[in-house]
């Protein structure tokens, strides 16, 4: 395709030539600069005839058209950023040093995306060569006044919990599974969940158990920080984080006490949630080692499976690709589930039952209901006037013998 050569495009030339860019490098920049079809032979060739022609009224152009640089502040408090910046391709691959490049201060901000191209070969100015990019970043801030890394520290010295623990001999094995998806402490309190507290503690000291399984997360607290953000960064309602983590304390240590004194293993299970997958990561990690004498399982994985005799039970949220989650568990968990008789599949982020009860390949999926607070978004999505209840299950060996409403 023919180039259509004009003032600016000849300027622009002569300026690469000036500043002894090889002819290699010159006909690629003139086709990010002006687009189209340059060839090194079609920039050679209008060189030499500017050159033989004796023009002497072009002039090269001072500079480059500069980089438009541009910051932008959302709604959410995070930043974008867009400028040219001077990194080696080593400190590119480097987060800190992509975020100090922005302005922005490592200790106090997260780069949570990042977005680069080559924009010039090297700056002249520079002993050294250095290489320059279109560089574009989203950032957020870190949370205020919450360091995982000192949590953690502080869990270390944090005093087991001293119970005695019987040992029973049991006739008919039994286990109890306590599966309180959804809490959202913060929009809702302790005094919201004494009465259920209060009855899945007598179900826990009704008989002696085999083993009880509780469940920790699956949003069990409504932020995954204290600026008022979910996992994904998403501002909702303002709560107290710091009363939340003591209400939701104050709501599984008593059932935690009583389980391990009316059953002969006791073992907790941290559930991803799309509310507060870190917090409630963090408040587990706190919870084993306050109880060494229970089991816990805090991998950070979607889904999860516990098994007990023959039964099967797998967890998950319930909030990605849900239409396929019943099929993933047999190609994830074969073992399992070839051993099972009786398999339930217990999901939640919904907030109500949905559709029942599907009874399909062989397992049973349950989208659980919630006895919190319907909060902003479910209120517009319209999930209202669903009964406001938790599930707790009994099985023997075999097979589901009991759901009790909480």
């Amino acid at each position: 395709m023919r180039i259509n050569w004009n003032n600016e495009k000849e300027n622009y030339l002569l300026k690469l030539r000036k500043d002894k860019y090889t002819w290699e490098d010159t006909y690629k920049m003139m086709s990010k600069e002006f687009g189209g079809n340059f060839t090194l032979e079609s920039c050679r060739n209008k060189y030499r005839s500017l050159r033989d022609s004796g023009v002497i009224n072009i002039k090269p152009k001072d500079e480059p058209k500069p980089y438009k640089e541009e910051i932008k502040m959302l709604q959410d408090g995070s930043h974008t950023s867009d400028k040219l910046i001077e990194l080696s391709e080593e400190e590119m691959k480097d987060k800190d040093a992509v975020l100090l490049a922005h302005g922005y201060s490592p200790d106090e901000w997260e780069l949570t995306s990042s977005q680069s191209s080559m924009w010039n070969h090297f700056n002249k100015e520079m002993d050294s060569p250095r290489i320059m990019y279109a560089s574009k970043i989203k950032a957020k801030p870190k949370t205020d006044g919450f360091n995982l890394d000192e949590l953690l520290e502080t869990i270390k010295n944090i005093e087991p919990i001293n119970i005695e623990i019987p040992k029973y001999k049991i006739k008919h094995k039994q286990l109890l599974e306590i599966s309180l998806f959804d809490q959202h402490f913060g929009i809702n309190n302790y005094e919201d969940y004494k009465e259920t507290q209060s009855k899945v503690s007598e179900l826990i000291t009704s008989r002696v158990w085999e083993q009880i399984v509780i469940t920790v997360g699956s949003d069990m607290l409504h932020h995954d920080s204290f600026t008022n953000t979910t996992v994904s960064g998403t501002e909702i309602e303002h709560v107290d984080m710091v009363q939340a983590w003591e209400d939701a304390r104050m709501f599984y240590q008593p059932l935690i006490d009583r389980a391990l004194l009316n059953s002969n293993d006791v073992k907790v299970v941290y559930i991803c949630g799309n509310h507060d997958q870190s917090m409630s990561w963090s408040f587990s990690k706190m919870l084993e080692a306050m109880y060494p004498q229970a089991t816990f399982d805090v991998e950070l994985q979607e889904r999860k499976v516990h098994t007990f005799e023959n039964i099967f039970i797998g967890y998950a949220h319930g909030d990605k690709r849900p239409k396929q989650i019943p099929s993933l568990f047999p190609a994830e968990f074969p073992k399992e589930w070839a051993g099972a008789k009786t398999r339930e599949l217990h999901l939640g982020h919904y907030h109500h039952q949905i559709d029942s009860v599907k009874d399909q390949f062989g397992m049973t999926t349950r989208t659980l209901s919630t006895g919190g607070k319907t909060d902003s978004w479910h209120q517009d999505m319209g999930f209202v006037g669903a009964h406001k209840r938790f599930m707790v299950f009994e099985y023997t060996t075999d097979e589901l013998v009991g759901i009790h409403y909480v």
